[in-house]
């Protein structure tokens, strides 16, 4: 699918009654006004971004030649995005996966798609999720969840009802970036609508027996004013990048002229850099060769050479220094992940609180990413089951997340080790483990093997216990001996 650069007026699609039209034509609205800001942020991401000069201290004929990128957005988004990491989803009882989701989101790839939407998400403050019947004769799942980009995707959000009350996909588009094929989900039906050349159309028209929206959002950061969220690469993360990218510009520039030895000769005619034959010689060879020399002028006076010394770039050090300080400060992302280096090298405590916001950021968006997850999960099982309710039991669904701050394996242990020992009968459980660190696949094989050692001590003292009922107790006589 071809990106997205112009975005016509929205389609009048025949055989949409006119509020269906009109739903559609909102949703286009809003997704061709967010569209040139997402295309601004993805350049940023993908260090594409248009250098801005501000024509004072840079020479105009170097300027179509710098190569300058920085890669500080893309920093900003996976500091964040790599931080949130589903691990499973638990039941109250500990029975594993009592509503078989486990198969269905295997099959729709999700532990690798869903990190993919959080990066989406961070970056354009949102991403969307939709789940509809699969299209089993071409290799989908029966049903099919789907990850999209704000992009290519866009929904109108109730406040009221704190969800999604209609959705639009575009799902291709034309060599010049228009859309030619979109899907427009309601509560009551999906329809996908497309352009034949010479108008649009309704290609498919899907009831909805659940009479429920499977389509989601992902939002980053968002509040009450802002429901669909906050990209990490904001008018600051921009501003900064802008700054860092002129000043290593004009470090490039200096280090240039740093780098070239600059002389002025004194008391010389015009006719000195004049070869046998008029030409003017080259200055470059003039000053690369290996022997020169220069005639008195006419006043029989030796010509003066004077050596002009460069200045030195730490004034440019220290300001792309500042910038990165800047945009640390920020992002949450440390100075040595932005490649800028110091006397003094950060400390691991330092480098602990400078992601602090970060870490808390991460924390925030495992509840806000957690209840869209849940949501999702009452989409497959209603649509598998032909269902117009989630089941009840869902309701004590919940998720477990990785800790966003990454403490060591040994630090974990340890203050596990420690809560395990104040608990009774803690020990050797699933919480247990999962508090001294083990991950979801040693914790199943921890305790299947737990249980085979269990069920084999059981079984020697069934076998001691009959041996002992087997063997006759000796019989006592009146001598004192026994037989």
């Amino acid at each position: 699918m071809n990106p997205l650069v112009y975005c016509p007026a929205a389609p009048q699609v025949c055989g949409l009654n006119e509020t269906t039209q009109n739903t559609l034509n909102e949703l286009w609205g809003q997704w061709a006004k967010k569209q040139p800001r997402n295309i601004t942020r993805l350049l940023y991401m993908d260090a594409k971004n248009q250098f801005k000069d501000l024509e004072v201290a840079l020479p105009p004929s170097l300027v179509d030649k710098l190569n300058v990128v920085f890669g500080w957005p893309e920093k900003a988004v996976y500091e964040l995005a790599n931080r949130i990491v589903l691990e499973g989803i638990d039941s109250p009882d500990d029975e594993p996966d009592p509503f078989g989701l486990g198969p269905v989101l295997r099959k729709n790839k999700f532990w690798t798609e869903l990190p993919s939407a959080i990066v989406s998400a961070t970056a354009l403050s949102t991403s969307f999720a939709s789940v509809t019947e699969g299209d089993v004769s071409r290799g989908e799942p029966e049903q099919l969840i789907m990850f999209h980009s704000a992009l290519f995707a866009t929904g109108l959000w109730d406040r009221r009802l704190r969800q999604m009350t209609a959705g639009l996909l575009i799902n291709d588009t034309d060599a010049l970036g228009q859309p030619t094929l979109i899907t427009l989900m309601l509560p009551e039906a999906t329809y996908v609508c497309r352009d034949n050349g010479g108008g649009w159309f309704v290609d498919a028209d899907i009831p909805n027996r659940t009479k429920r929206l499977m389509f989601h959002r992902l939002a980053n950061r968002p509040n009450l004013d802002r429901p669909f969220g906050k990209s990490r690469i904001d008018r600051v993360t921009m501003s900064l990048t802008d700054r860092a990218v002129r000043a290593g510009a004009r470090f490039d520039v200096h280090s240039e002229l740093f780098a070239t030895l600059k002389l002025m000769l004194m008391g010389v005619g015009k006719n000195t850099f004049l070869d046998e034959n008029g030409q003017t010689i080259p200055l470059w060879s003039f000053v690369m060769g290996r022997m020169n020399g220069i005639p008195k002028d006419e006043d029989h006076e030796t010509p003066k050479l004077e050596v002009i010394k460069a200045q030195s770039p730490e004034p440019h050090i220290a300001g792309l220094r500042e910038l990165a300080s800047e945009f640390s400060s920020h992002s949450g992302v440390p100075l040595s992940s932005l490649g800028v280096s110091s006397a003094n090298a950060e400390s691991a405590d330092s480098k602990r609180v400078g992601r602090e916001d970060v870490v808390n950021d991460a924390e925030s968006q495992h509840l806000i990413y957690g209840d869209e997850v849940l949501s999702i999960c009452e989409d497959v099982v209603m649509l598998r089951d032909g269902l117009t309710e989630p089941p009840e039991e869902m309701m004590g669904l919940s998720l477990s997340w990785r800790s966003p701050e990454r403490f060591t394996k040994a630090a974990i242990a340890d203050a596990g080790a420690k809560q395990v020992a104040m608990v009774d009968g803690l020990a050797g459980t699933e919480v247990g483990m999962e508090m001294l660190g083990m991950t979801k696949a040693q914790i199943v094989r921890a305790q299947s093997q737990l249980k085979r050692a269990r069920s084999s001590d059981l079984l020697d003292r069934v076998l001691a216990s009959k041996r002992s009922e087997a063997t006759p107790d000796p019989v006592v006589v009146t001598d004192g001996s026994s037989e």
